[in-house]
């Protein structure tokens, strides 16, 4: 018999299944957050408005680049017809428009509100 308790095998553990990183499993995760963060930073010179996190949230998720403001004014700008989805009173705000890829490797370029919901520019065509 061992002397040293830490070599002897003391059976199963109750926790070797358990997972390492309890939390959401929605959540977009600290690097691709701090890449999101950082490219809004590099492109601040492209804003007109200061991103919300929700908008940032969303950057992060969909591992967006090459980010800009896009204002909601149909007269300017593409803006879905059908503004019914609750989104009416952000017309003649600053969206955030970002490029980004969807899991089949489609381009996509979305337009975030305030709150993280939005719409794919080239879906919309």
């Amino acid at each position: 018999m061992s002397e040293h308790r830490s070599t002897a095998i003391s059976g199963p553990h109750d926790l070797a299944d358990a997972s390492a990183r309890p939390g959401r499993s929605d959540s977009a995760g600290l690097v691709r957050t701090a890449r999101a963060i950082v490219r809004l930073a590099r492109a601040r010179r492209r804003l007109e408005h200061v991103p919300t996190v929700g908008q940032m949230r969303a950057m992060a998720w969909l591992n967006g680049h090459e980010p800009c403001s896009y204002l909601l004014d149909p007269g300017r700008n593409f803006v879905p017809e059908p503004m019914e989805f609750g989104y009416e009173c952000e017309l003649g705000r600053h969206a955030l428009c970002f490029t980004c890829r969807d899991e089949l490797g489609r381009l996509m370029e979305m337009v975030v509100m305030r709150d993280g919901g939005g719409f794919d520019l080239l879906g919309c065509c």
